[in-house]
């Protein structure tokens, strides 16, 4: 039997032919992983023209498209990269009054999704199988990101020539 891996703190990138639209030319953090449970994630690279203005103290903190699952529900979370050890310190915050309320050690990397991405027990491991997505750890970057919108793409000319090539086709070629 192989071995199974938790991927949680993981990041999924979407492969250049994944066309599902709700994840298509995505980076999620997996912010939750186990393959008799299922997975959870958020998407980094869709930004929203919002942010949390209704919110006082928190009118800063840009939201993003989190995922199809629940996208009118917003959900607060903080994203930090540590050095020693090398790893993402993700923390989520429900039914937090306002900054006030959220650990000062939390306040770097707050943002906010709009929904979440999750998969049933196996649905992951099948996606990634069928080479849906390409699992690469996270890096200081990615995690901190100051324009996600181009992420993808860059990430995608890095990753080899055939890479490159498939993520620049276009969506709909028979309109090209």
């Amino acid at each position: 039997m192989p071995s199974r891996e938790n991927l949680t703190g993981s990041l999924l990138v979407a492969h250049p032919t994944l066309r599902d639209p709700n994840f298509r030319r995505t980076i999620i953090f997996l912010s939750q992983h186990s393959e008799d449970e299922g997975a959870t994630g958020f998407i980094l690279n869709w930004p929203l023209d919002d942010s949390m203005a209704e919110a006082g103290d928190l009118e800063n903190v840009p939201v993003h498209f989190g995922g199809p699952v629940d996208p009118t529900r917003l959900v607060l979370t903080s994203l930090q990269w540590r050095e020693n050890p090398t790893a993402v310190a993700f923390r989520m915050f429900v039914g937090s009054g306002g900054e006030e309320a959220i650990d000062r050690e939390w306040r770097d990397g707050l943002r906010a999704f709009a929904g979440y991405s999750g998969w049933s027990a196996g649905q992951l491991e099948g996606e990634i199988a069928g080479d849906s997505w390409i699992v690469i750890p996270p890096t200081q970057d990615l995690i901190e990101m100051q324009n996600p919108a181009p992420a993808w793409r860059n990430l995608m000319r890095h990753s080899g020539p055939l890479m490159h090539l498939l993520a620049e086709a276009p969506d709909e070629p028979g309109k090209n």
